[in-house]
């Protein structure tokens, strides 16, 4: 899905929480794939829209899943069979991840849709997120990332991973490696 898409997709989930009876706007914050095309723009388009749920469970626990949790799985569904898209075009998979390892994203408001509040992690807390969990496929969201940042050297990247990710984490999944490969100075 393209930009557009992606605006007209939030949209349309938005109305149809008001269609389902939410009175206050659900909070979702985006990560992933659509933030690097939303935010970063080095990608023309991405496959899914990656999001966290700000006030409800994740739907990933259905022991956890409230009834409002269910309501909005429910219309995220409605809109992907309305609109002819994939059930899964917009999904909370990251969220144990996010959540895990950046409990504090710095998270800003960016728009609302209806009743759908999108909320943004600072750029800082994504490449933080990328390099510790590095895959060869982020390697270009992690360069557009560092530029923008002004991230040059493997003493600034380490810092900027010290302000979100724990020493545990950055232990566990070999942080050091990954900056060593990334960062030559």
């Amino acid at each position: 899905m393209e930009r557009q898409e992606v605006e007209l997709y939030l949209q349309e989930l938005g109305d149809e929480l008001e269609r389902r009876g939410f009175q206050e706007p659900v909070r979702i914050m985006i990560v992933g794939g659509v933030y690097m095309l939303m935010m970063v723009g080095n990608r023309e388009s991405t496959q899914d829209i990656d999001v966290v749920l700000m006030d409800l469970p994740d739907t990933t626990n259905r022991d956890t899943a409230t009834k409002e949790t269910k309501l909005f799985q429910t219309a995220v569904r409605a809109v992907a069979r309305r609109l002819k898209i994939k059930q899964h075009w917009l999904n909370d998979d990251a969220a144990l991840f996010v959540r895990g390892f950046a409990p504090e994203p710095q998270a800003r408001h960016w728009k609302t849709f209806g009743k759908l509040s999108v909320y943004l992690p600072s750029k800082a807390c994504i490449l933080a997120l990328k390099l510790i969990s590095f895959r060869e496929k982020d390697r270009s969201d992690v360069e557009a990332l560092s530029q923008q940042l002004g991230v040059r050297t493997r003493d600034e990247a380490q810092a900027l991973v010290d302000t979100f990710i724990a020493k545990r984490w950055q232990e566990e999944y070999f942080l050091e490696d990954t900056l060593d490969e990334l960062f030559f100075e």
